[in-house]
């Protein structure tokens, strides 16, 4: 018999190489992703994003859903919602923008959405250049643990500047209520081969290794603006 140590790196090794694909007897084999920019039904943007508060004036508000992820748990149906909301206006004849990510997990009863964690990620108004994004390759569904409950891997990228340096990345691992993060900044080139960014901090605490293994391995996925 497998010990849990191989079943672990077993999935992890499964789940980076392919990510969107069904791992067998593995309830990551339950995984759906849609990037049709649409809500399931039953499912309004409102309960992704909150009650933000409306646009005011000449601002301009928009509320994109990015990726509906779906799979299936011990207790029965889970989603997660990858949405971003933007604001444009203007103050003393100067444009800005403001972004916010959100990350909404839910638990699927029937045809309601019950809320189980909101990861809400802020760029306040900005009049320089503004990031606010998702990394491509980093959203990934795994049971490392063998537990029952799916751990949901994602990275993302902020920055308001007007110059060339790294911005604000961070790689968030959740399970159910809990989450996990890997927080620090991104790697750039500079002229001449200089190198600066990628390091990071990890908040791990009492999590299983491989959970802390798989989040660096999905940092090092995108490294990278």
């Amino acid at each position: 018999m497998k010990t849990p140590r191989i079943l672990a790196s077993l999935a992890l090794g499964a789940s980076l190489l392919f990510p969107a694909a069904a791992i067998a007897g593995d309830i990551t084999s339950t995984l759906q992703t849609d990037t049709s920019g649409t809500l399931p039904a039953g499912l309004t943007i409102e309960a992704v994003t909150g009650k933000a508060k409306p646009a005011k004036g000449s601002t301009k508000e928009t509320r994109t859903v990015e990726r509906v992820m779906t799979w299936d748990e011990d207790d029965g149906k889970h989603a997660a919602v990858f949405a971003v909301l933007t604001k444009e206006g203007q103050k003393d004849e100067e444009l800005w923008t403001s972004k916010t990510l959100y990350v909404t997990t839910f638990h699927v009863v029937g045809d309601v959405y019950k809320e189980v964690l909101v990861i809400r990620e802020l760029v306040n108004p900005c009049n320089l250049d503004i990031e606010a994004r998702f990394l491509p390759g980093t959203a990934t569904l795994t049971n490392l643990d063998d537990d029952g409950q799916a751990e949901l891997t994602f990275g993302y990228q902020t920055r308001c500047a007007g110059d060339v340096s790294p911005s604000t990345k961070k790689v968030l691992m959740l399970e159910g209520k809990q989450r996990y993060a890997l927080r620090g900044n991104s790697k750039i080139t500079l002229p001449g081969g200089i190198v600066e960014g990628g390091d990071y901090k990890p908040d791990f605490k009492k999590a299983p290794a491989a959970f802390k293994e798989h989040a660096i391995r999905i940092w090092a996925t995108n490294d990278a603006r």
